[in-house]
């Protein structure tokens, strides 16, 4: 039991649809039929693609086809090959592409229907359609509703397949003589079915559709020009300038705009800056200097005060005496939770000889003064950072200059970097100058005629102001120019100086004197002026807005074109103001 499947194959139907549609037939045998000059059949590759999953899916191709350039293609890949030059009426519905089953095979007694057009007909055939064919509905396949129009065919034995691929390549050849006559008369007759009466009265209809759509348009035409009107008035009010001085408060402890006391809100602002840098010694001198440095002294022996005069030697763990250039007394000591606690006192000490043999690090030292005594032992010292400055001999020095020099650049930077954070942190905010900038802090490793290599300096700064929106100070220039609600600020070519600039940290309010230079324009009271336009005529509006002694100068515009006076409805009129 065989089974055959035909795919009918249009000039631009991509090659993966059609080998798609192939790989999913069950059919053992697959007619193709290519139209003339098929995009797909140029390329040699798409049949061997073909081949390759016939040979694995073991189905048998046929190209039935009137071009002859496939021929040798088709043997090369074992495929069966039918060609006969054809002509045929154009087919006006085309899938991209009609597969058919086998069908079962007809009576041998029933007439063949035609196929073929005209003798003159110069298309070539493209697809066997159930509707577009005439002729193959009735010997292959029942017309179905399917959009691809597919038809289903029942399997037979190969008998009856064999005799289907007959009648198909019948249909394949060139029609006869008799079967061209015969379309012909088919063709006559179909017009002939046509009713002339009913062309007239299309006719007739066409006419009364033209009355009505002229009607209608009519209409719209008159809605359009009695109800579509609009106006837009473009004023130029009266300007004129504006000059004076305005005392200003601006406080960080209020939140709301005062007008009567020239009072607005404003925001405290504080920002700091640390500057540090390294400088070196300019300055050389012969010295013979003392190494100096810092102890804490610990009383371990008693809860008794110990008093130590001045001069009093301290010996460091190598023998290097270093003495206390003031009387100190060292405090008693304590019993904590049944634990006695040192007590202890810093204090400066300096070596007894120049040179920097005494410029030791930090160490444990004992007081001679209490040898062969209990004290000894309860009595100590200790430092935590080495002692320096002991020298004999030329040494770098910290000239005045140096210093100076030094420290007017860490100041001058830091103010900077303070200004700086002022500005850049401000945000939308109006900061108005002097601003209080100052050096809180100033600090250096080395004071002038101190011997060393170099020596660093740490400043910082701190800028403070208090800010404020300028929008708020506009608002109280505006209202007090705008005593009487009569005219409106120009905020264009504004000029604003800030005069007696003063801070009050303390309160946290700044007082300033705004010099205003500028415009005001006359206010236009637009409700009015639109209530006394509506259905103005052309002629008369230009008086009426003229009369008007706020207004400097007016313009009209009228829209639709065929427009010529103002609409009587309000939301049809517009007034734009141009300062």
């Amino acid at each position: 039991m065989g089974s055959t499947k035909i795919i009918n194959v249009l000039k631009n139907d991509k090659f993966e649809d059609v080998f798609d549609a192939f790989k999913k037939t069950e059919a053992e045998e697959v007619i193709f039929i290519f139209p003339k000059n098929s995009h797909l059949a140029k390329k040699e590759n798409n049949f061997a693609l073909l081949a390759n999953e016939a040979e694995e899916g073991q189905k048998q191709i046929t190209i039935m086809t009137a071009d002859q350039n496939l021929e040798s293609c088709a043997e090369k890949y074992g495929f069966r090959f039918m060609a006969q030059p054809v002509k045929a009426k154009k087919v006006q519905s085309m899938a991209p592409i009609v597969e058919e089953e086998e069908v079962e095979p007809e009576q041998d007694n029933e007439p063949e229907k035609e196929l073929m057009g005209d003798e003159e007909s110069d298309q070539e055939l493209g697809v066997l359609d159930n509707e577009d064919a005439p002729g193959n509905d009735a010997e292959l396949a029942d017309s179905t509703d399917s959009p691809s129009a597919e038809l289903t065919m029942a399997r037979t034995s190969k008998r009856a397949s064999s005799k289907k691929l007959e009648k198909l390549e019948s249909i394949w050849l060139t029609p006869s003589p008799a079967e061209k006559v015969r379309s012909r008369k088919q063709s006559k007759n179909f017009w002939g079915g046509f009713n002339m009466e009913f062309i007239k009265k299309s006719k007739g209809h066409r006419k009364l559709t033209f009355i009505l759509i002229s009607s209608t348009v009519i209409v719209l035409l008159l809605a359009m020009f009695t109800l579509l009107g609009k106006a837009q008035v473009i004023i130029k009010p009266q300007r004129e300038k504006i000059s004076f001085e305005l005392p200003v408060s601006v406080s960080a402890n209020t939140a709301q705009l005062d007008t009567t006391t020239n009072q607005i809100p404003g925001q405290f602002l504080a920002f700091r800056s640390d500057v540090s840098k390294d400088f070196s010694s300019t300055g050389e001198e012969e010295l013979v200097r003392k190494a100096r440095g810092e102890i804490t002294v610990f009383n371990n022996f008693n809860s008794d005060p110990q008093n130590l005069v001045a001069t009093t030697r301290f010996t460091s763990s190598k023998g290097l005496v270093f003495r206390i250039p003031h009387p100190i007394t060292i405090p008693g000591a304590k019993l904590i939770n049944g634990k006695l606690t040192p007590g202890s006192i810093t204090v400066e000490v300096i070596a007894d000889k120049p040179g920097q043999e005494y410029n030791i690090n930090a160490d444990r030292f004992t007081i001679p003064g209490f040898a062969g005594t209990p004290k000894f032992e309860g009595f100590y010292a200790e430092s935590t950072k080495p002692m320096a400055g002991g020298m004999i001999g030329l040494s770098k020095v910290v000239t005045e200059i140096d210093f100076n020099s030094a420290k007017d650049t860490v100041t001058k930077e830091a103010l900077s970097k303070s200004m700086e954070s002022i500005s850049s942190k401000k945000g939308n905010l109006q900061v108005i100058e002097p601003v209080t900038n100052t050096i809180i802090s100033l600090k250096s490793t080395a004071e002038i005629d101190d011997s060393a290599e170099g020596f660093a300096i740490a400043a910082t700064a701190e800028a403070k102001t208090i800010g404020f929106s300028p929008e708020d100070l506009l608002k109280l220039i505006e209202a007090s120019i705008n005593k009487n609600d009569t005219r409106v600020l120009l905020k264009d070519g504004l000029k604003i100086d800030y005069k007696n600039i003063k801070f009050d940290f303390e309160k946290n309010i700044l007082n300033f004197t705004a010099s205003v230079n500028g415009e005001a324009a006359t206010k236009i009271e637009e409700e009015k002026i639109i209530n006394g336009l509506l259905g103005l005529k052309q002629d008369k509006i230009e008086g009426y807005l003229l009369s008007f002694k706020e207004i400097k100068s007016a313009r009209l515009v009228l829209s639709p074109f065929w427009v010529k006076s103002i609409p009587k409805n309000k939301q049809d009129v517009q007034i734009k103001i141009v300062y």
